[in-house]
């Protein structure tokens, strides 16, 4: 008698526990957790991003002008000059600044912060040119303006704030 006791317990037992994960089961398999949904779409729906600064050319100490682009995208960085002509000078370079040219006291256009990075030497004085960053530089570091400088002179020839 204990025995088919046991049995006949074990058995609604069963019954009870089928009923209910049938009852829940369809619902588990329709609702994820929002952290499991949350990161899973956002990797599946989020393209991957990219930033774009550009800017205008303002002469300095040399006739500059014409636009600056710098495009970051996962494992691209390339700077592109469109429009863009400056004076004749050896030994330019391109420069990223992490402050913005603004005027002094004096009426002189200057960049805020003169810590400047040294990216790449400039190929043409005039013309559409393109240099891809990717192997000079790890990432975009902060830069707010762009300067094309003659180590030579030791003067801006001209700078372009960026936003």
């Amino acid at each position: 008698m204990g025995t088919m006791k046991f049995a006949h317990l074990m058995s609604v037992g069963i019954v009870v526990l089928s009923v209910a994960s049938g009852c829940t089961a369809p619902a588990t398999g329709q609702f994820s957790s929002p952290a499991t949904t949350a990161a899973g779409s956002e990797s599946a729906a989020t393209p991957a991003t990219s930033r774009v600064l550009a800017g205008t050319f303002v002469s300095q100490g040399a006739p500059t002008r014409g636009e600056v682009r710098i495009t970051e995208s996962p494992g691209m960085l390339m700077l592109t000059l469109t429009g863009f002509s400056t004076g004749a000078g050896d030994d330019l370079y391109i420069n990223f600044n992490p402050g913005l040219m603004t005027r002094n006291a004096s009426g002189d256009d200057v960049v805020e912060n003169p810590n400047t990075i040294q990216v790449v030497a400039l190929r043409a004085h005039a013309g559409t040119q393109s240099y891809d960053l990717t192997q000079v530089l790890p990432g975009l570091p902060e830069v707010r303006s762009v300067t094309i400088y003659s180590n030579k002179l030791r003067e801006a020839f001209g700078t372009a704030n960026l936003r």
